[in-house]
């Protein structure tokens, strides 16, 4: 995703684009902290879901397969991995809106959405754009709305935090800090959100990726 001067691409490198979904899955194992995420919804017949950060929307084609009612939309700012977002949900013949927009800027009316996902995007975004995103979320959600993310997390050991450097040196360490040091859940709180969980830490090869869950009163 993109911050207010910089954009970077899902693996920093346009020309890694096409290799995303198999690396992530190899690498990170996507499918188990993903299907976690879903599973985590206290609302289990959401009626309208947006996946800000979408990527190949991986998350979103198995949203709708879990919840087949809900109205799905994945937002994304990268025009070149939409591109691949579209064909996969063409696919699978599959009815969700895939359209191009950034997280902090989110181009929908205010208390739209059920449940708001997000994974592996945070840490691409500046402090105060991941600020910005919040508020924008908060805005766009329904009353009783939650906020479910899968992002890079503060390391419980040594060995997740030197993993982690790896990340840090593909996608920066400005952008990349606030999330090793565990300020996402302090960043939602102060953007107005109510209680924030952190449901379960996932050890991978580039370090701790935790499930955060939260809600607009």
């Amino acid at each position: 995703m993109a911050t207010t001067t910089t954009y970077i691409p899902a693996l920093k490198y346009n020309w890694l684009t096409k290799f995303y979904d198999f690396l992530i899955q190899a690498f990170l194992k996507e499918r188990s902290w993903k299907s976690f995420l879903i599973h985590s919804f206290s609302n289990k017949n959401p009626q309208s879901i947006l996946d800000i950060g979408t990527g190949t929307a991986t998350l979103s084609i198995m949203m709708k397969k879990t919840h087949p009612q809900a109205n799905i939309v994945g937002l994304d700012g990268d025009e070149k991995i939409l591109a691949i977002a579209r064909s996969k949900v063409e696919q699978q013949k599959l009815n969700i809106g895939l359209i191009k927009g950034m997280s902090y800027q989110l181009p929908f009316p205010d208390n739209h959405f059920d449940v708001i996902t997000s994974s592996l995007m945070l840490h691409h975004l500046r402090d105060e754009d991941k600020v910005r995103t919040f508020k924008e979320v908060l805005r766009v959600l329904k009353a009783g709305g939650e906020f479910c993310i899968a992002d890079w997390g503060k390391p419980d050991t040594v060995t997740s935090r030197l993993l982690f450097y790896w990340v840090q040196f593909l996608d920066g360490f400005e952008t990349t800090t606030s999330n090793v040091k565990g300020l996402l859940p302090k960043f939602l709180s102060t953007s107005g959100f109510a209680t924030v969980n952190e449901l379960k830490k996932y050890k991978t090869i580039g370090g701790s990726i935790s499930i955060y869950k939260t809600r607009k009163v």
